[in-house]
């Protein structure tokens, strides 16, 4: 039989639990509801939240004025109050959490509908769902995807367009399920249609770009396999075109060249795609802006992504090469040795255009990049990931060449991998070793599987 307790003794159980065990409001408020349950009690006629409505009260006004207004259909106060309830959302994710149980997000959809034509409103209540799914995308239902497709659909003004396709990316972040719907509402061309307008801006082709990133992510853990290549896949046969052409087109606009960058890297995920966008001059634009822009940590970073990329195909590997990205390369990582994102991607490059190319790492020996990837070792001996970028350009450029491969021994490669390993232990010994071993150095490999030591029998039955 279940019984109930009044607010107040609930209220109360929760003070105790924050003064009595120090614990925060969302904790305590947990444990209470746990025990509480575990004791039969009904606690329908609860609000559980109650004790925070002191910390989230800007929270609880700004949807109490909003739902009036969407009731009284008065929207002069709405802009203001939508900023409000921005600036409680954006402090973190409890605020958030709060106000959705609050029906926040139902709320801020509602009034989307209604007010289709303010423009003002629809802007902004599009800037505050983005602040609501901000790192809370669960909110996302059928409605709010077809309103999605809705507005896409129509030609909307720059800024209202850039707050919606915003509101997308976010609910694609880490969240597999959304990014599938949301795939599954044929976006791509209605992206596509932005990116080919002959009148389409910088920040509209910068945020449709994004919009394509998140949707091949494959960041959610809750699932273990997504459609990330699947969706990369479609979107490369529809725009790969269309997007090497932009490149030309926004040369001298060196925010959005980077994104176009870093997108063709994240769509060319098969091998007629890398030679597609080589033979639409993609490579060639590459070393210009390589070459133009020296200085610029962003778009070497971006550009080497893309090379790395690109050498998913043996011919555009050789081919990279040959035309002279080797030596800027090399240069990169030397120039900008104190950003760790240029100095992994650059290692990363040389991994994958050494590998399995004796000419090619011969070109990066006469580069000399075995120091400059000793040094990148020597002088970020915490980070695991350029440690294992390292390791493997010091394996592909080894392997195979073996006397050019004493040259990171002059330069002390041995003691800083031997240093890795046992800095950071089974996280990189693998790779270390590896590296070690094809080097012609000594060193004590695990056998992985030894077998039980039962004989075989061969006996068929």
């Amino acid at each position: 039989m279940t019984t109930r307790i009044t607010q107040e003794i609930y209220d109360e159980e929760i003070r105790e639990l924050m003064e009595g065990l120090g614990l925060s409001e969302e904790e305590a408020i947990q444990d209470a509801i746990k025990c509480f349950e575990m004791k039969g009690v009904d606690l329908n006629n609860i609000v559980t939240d109650s004790v925070l409505e002191d910390k989230y009260k800007e929270i609880i006004t700004c949807l109490e004025r909003l739902t009036c207004a969407l009731n009284d259909k008065s929207y002069e106060c709405v802009p203001e109050t939508l900023q409000e309830l921005r600036t409680e959302l954006d402090k973190d994710i409890g605020y958030k959490v709060f106000a959705a149980k609050r029906k926040c997000y139902n709320i801020l959809i509602n009034l989307l509908k209604d007010c289709e034509k303010n423009h003002a409103i629809v802007k902004s209540t599009l800037e505050t769902l983005t602040s609501l799914m901000s790192g809370y995308p669960d909110l996302l239902d059928d409605e709010g995807i077809a309103l999605q497709t809705q507005l896409l659909e129509r030609h909307c003004d720059t800024v209202t367009l850039q707050c919606l396709l915003r509101w997308i990316r976010e609910c694609c972040i880490k969240h597999e399920l959304n990014r599938q719907r949301i795939f599954e509402t044929n976006v791509f061309e209605k992206l596509k249609k932005i990116l080919m307008r002959t009148d389409v801006g910088a920040l509209e082709v910068k945020d449709a770009c994004s919009v394509i990133r998140a949707l091949v992510l494959d960041d959610d853990i809750r699932h273990e396999y997504g459609k990330a290549h699947e969706h990369a896949t479609v979107m490369a046969k529809g725009a790969l075109d269309v997007i090497t052409g932009l490149l030309k087109r926004f040369k001298k606009e060196t925010k959005v060249i980077g994104d176009l960058m870093i997108t063709l890297a994240a769509l060319v995920v098969r091998n007629e795609f890398c030679q597609e966008v080589e033979d639409a001059g993609g490579l060639k634009f590459i070393l210009d802006i390589m070459t133009e822009y020296p200085d610029s940590e962003k778009l070497n970073w971006q550009a080497l992504k893309l090379l790395k990329a690109l050498a998913g195909n043996d011919n555009v590997k050789s081919h990279i090469v040959t035309s002279g990205c080797a030596p800027l390369i090399v240069s990169v990582i030397s120039r900008m040795k104190r950003s760790e994102n240029v100095v992994a991607a650059g290692l990363s490059c040389i991994s994958a255009l050494s590998l399995r190319s004796t000419s090619n790492s011969g070109v990066f020996y006469d580069c000399g990049a075995a120091q400059v990837i000793v040094d990148a070792m020597k002088a970020y001996p915490n980070n695991i990931n350029i440690l294992k970028q390292a390791s493997w350009a010091i394996r592909n450029m080894s392997v195979r060449n073996k006397s050019e491969s004493k040259e990171f021994l002059m330069y002390g490669v041995e003691e800083v991998l031997r240093d890795a390993i046992h800095l950071h232990g089974l996280k990189l010994e693998d790779n270390a070793k590896a590296a070690l071993r094809d080097l012609g150095l000594k060193v004590d490999l695990k056998e992985r599987w030894t077998g039980k030591g039962i004989s075989l029998n061969n006996e068929h039955y």
